[in-house]
């Protein structure tokens, strides 16, 4: 498969730091964002002339968990991922709460991947072996990723854990069909 990170114009994209520092997010509009954005991207042109895309995912407006889900969202704590950040950007040590590598987990949407993905179907099964991933499914999205998963559990004897959601049981055949299990 062809992967994002093989065509991103950034080197650090796929490389997370998780932290609760507010202000890799420009003034202006921090506030906003820190209240009501699930993404902030900013696209900047480097020093050496290239592309510089950097995104940083905000889920302090979508934490769950105790404590903080039922947080009112001026309540709730600065949280963001950032990838690939501009130049003369940094993120205060003291802040960081762990780090990431997201290489090889976001398969671009293509002629190729999609001919790859569909052909896994005429070997998933085979001698008890099941393919299940973001690269296993189209389009390349967390849900279907996770779908595929459930997808191949059932097929080796896990209970759909969905049975009485008629919708969700919907996209589970749906995928198990395109799937080829």
């Amino acid at each position: 498969p062809i992967y994002a990170d093989d065509l991103h114009p950034s080197s650090g994209h796929m490389h997370a730091v998780m932290h609760s520092d507010s202000t890799v997010i420009e003034s202006e509009h921090r506030e906003d964002c820190l209240k009501r954005a699930s993404n902030y991207v900013e696209v900047t042109r480097l020093s050496n002339g290239e592309i510089n895309i950097e995104n940083q995912y905000n889920f302090g407006v979508q934490t769950p968990g105790p404590g903080v889900y039922d947080l009112p969202l001026d309540k709730k704590p600065v949280m963001l991922i950032s990838h690939s950040l501009g130049e003369g950007k940094s993120i205060d040590p003291s802040l960081v709460r762990g780090t990431g590598n997201h290489a090889r987990a976001h398969p671009l949407y293509s002629g190729w991947n999609v001919m790859a993905m569909l052909s896994l179907r005429l070997v998933n099964g085979e001698n008890g072996i099941y393919y299940c991933s973001n690269w296993t499914t189209p389009a390349n999205c967390h849900d279907m990723s996770f779908l595929s998963g459930l997808v191949c559990a059932h097929a080796v004897g896990a209970k759909y854990p969905f049975e009485h959601k008629r919708e969700a049981k919907k996209d589970f055949n749906r995928l198990r069909d395109l799937m080829g299990i």
